[in-house]
């Protein structure tokens, strides 16, 4: 290649040989005329002199179309092998031109042709591994650009969510599933990403949703569908069998308690004797017992959404206040005090019994965990769009890996204080359900002061 690039001339050089050889020419023709000037009759000289002209005239024509064509033909190929490239058409190496600078931009052409050629082929190998692997998992998958067409959709695809042959369509002509519609433009209008589960026929589908973004600019969206239904199906055998445990434990736990009850008033035994140890150990591990039972109960009923939410405005810091006095009872055996910071005219619409389940939860939660005279707060603030409780505690606090599992059902951050402060484990777990209920939700995050604090908020408008 260099060789070539080497026995080139380039295009400046080339003009000046062509132009020094013309005049060259000229000149000796001009010199041979007048000499034969000489020789001729005068008549003849004007008729010799207008073809001289003619011949420089014709000899400046053709040196310049010669020197176009060196330029203007290279050009052409190059123009239009650019456009082929650009098409994708990579086809077969441009020859070299005689002129160095085309010969130098034939070269580059060539050398980008082949590179872009290479990166074309390992994109297309990329791309099949990719359509190959997202077409072979489990879970279907589409992609939604920003005209709101479907991009890329695999065989996995419930087509009784989604339409075949939906690619390149509207995806609210294409997916059939009403609730599937509403949650994808309602995403698609706000560029967010979120989660829904429904029901389709006998099926049970998750559909996970997210944005693209680059630059903080989204260029098109993911969705995600996996098919639960074995997975429901056994939450819900999981939630018969819990619920029908519940109602079955009930009777005889009742039943135990009676005749404890029974036996401790017959027969009268003396504070110091074993007996009453005995006694006040089975009552003590009964009501705990028939706690649980309640609190599995609450779960089942608010996990089957039989509770059916009973909306009420109500001032906040007079149930608190009415609340407080439940709990006196709990908090004075450890000279707690219960401190609220709520505005006395702060009003919320939500269901009020509910909200009590919520709050001594809370308050209970945070007197177990905190430690003898100690300070419990309740504050609301005022929001516009939301409703917020916060309750914070001075206790031993949570770490970041348990703040998400610490509402799961019977999870304990230290089950040997657990076990010693007698919670059931179910509190928490009906917080969250209850915020579920209300469309809302409930964390936990560091108290600055030590402890924690539990947020319980919910939106203002529960339509």
């Amino acid at each position: 290649m260099l060789a070539i690039v080497f026995g080139m001339r380039s295009f400046f050089s080339t003009l000046l040989l062509l132009n020094w050889g013309l005049l060259l020419f000229l000149l000796l023709l001009a010199v041979g005329i007048a000499f034969l000037l000489e020789f001729i009759n005068p008549v003849f000289h004007y008729i010799i002199q207008f073809a001289f002209v003619l011949i420089a005239i014709y000899g400046t024509f053709e040196v310049s179309t010669h020197i176009a064509r060196k330029v203007i033909d290279p050009l052409s190929l190059l123009e239009k092998k650019s456009k082929e490239i650009n098409a994708g058409d990579f086809g077969s190496e441009l020859s070299y031109p005689d002129i160095q600078e085309l010969a130098n931009l034939t070269i580059s052409i060539n050398e980008m042709a082949s590179r872009l050629k290479n990166q074309f082929l390992d994109l297309t190998v990329e791309k099949e591994k990719f359509d190959s692997l997202l077409q072979n998992l489990k879970e279907g998958v589409f992609a939604i650009d920003q005209s709101r067409k479907f991009l890329f959709l695999n065989r996995n695809i419930p087509f009784t969510l989604i339409r075949k042959d939906s690619q390149f369509r509207n995806f609210y002509e294409s997916v059939t599933n009403t609730k599937l519609r509403d949650f994808l433009k309602e995403k698609l209008d706000s560029n967010s990403e979120g989660k829904i589960e429904f029901e389709e026929g006998v099926h049970f589908y998750s559909v996970r949703f997210y944005p693209v973004k680059t630059n903080e600019i989204v260029y098109l969206f993911v969705g995600v569908i996996s098919e639960v239904t074995e997975d429901r199906q056994y939450q819900l055998i999981r939630e018969q069998f819990f619920q029908n445990a519940s109602h079955e434990l009930k009777t005889p736990i009742t039943s135990i308690k009676g005749y404890t009850e029974t036996l401790d008033y017959k027969l009268r035994v003396s504070s110091n004797s074993p007996e009453r140890k005995f006694l006040d150990a089975i009552l003590r591990n009964t009501d705990r017992m028939i706690r649980i039972v309640d609190d599995m109960l609450t779960v089942t009923k608010l996990e089957h959404h039989e509770t059916i939410i009973q909306k009420e405005f109500f001032r906040i810091r007079e149930l608190v206040k009415s609340i407080a006095e439940s709990v006196d009872v709990l908090l004075s055996q450890k000279n707690q005090s219960l401190f609220i910071d709520i505005p006395e005219t702060l009003e919320m619409e939500a269901d009020m019994v509910l909200m009590e389940h919520v709050l001594v939860n809370l308050i209970s939660n945070a007197s177990a965990y905190s430690p003898e005279k100690s300070q419990i707060t309740v504050r609301s603030p005022e929001l516009s769009n939301l409703n917020r409780i916060q309750v914070l505690d001075q206790g031993v606090g949570v770490s970041p890996e348990d703040q998400e599992r610490i509402f799961e059902r019977f999870f304990r951050v230290d089950s040997d204080r657990s076990r010693k402060v007698g919670g059931t484990g179910l509190g928490l777990s009906i917080v969250k359900h209850i915020a579920l209920l209300h469309k809302g939700e409930v964390n936990v995050r560091p108290n600055p002061g030590g402890g924690s604090i539990f947020t319980f908020e919910f939106p203002k408008n529960l339509s």
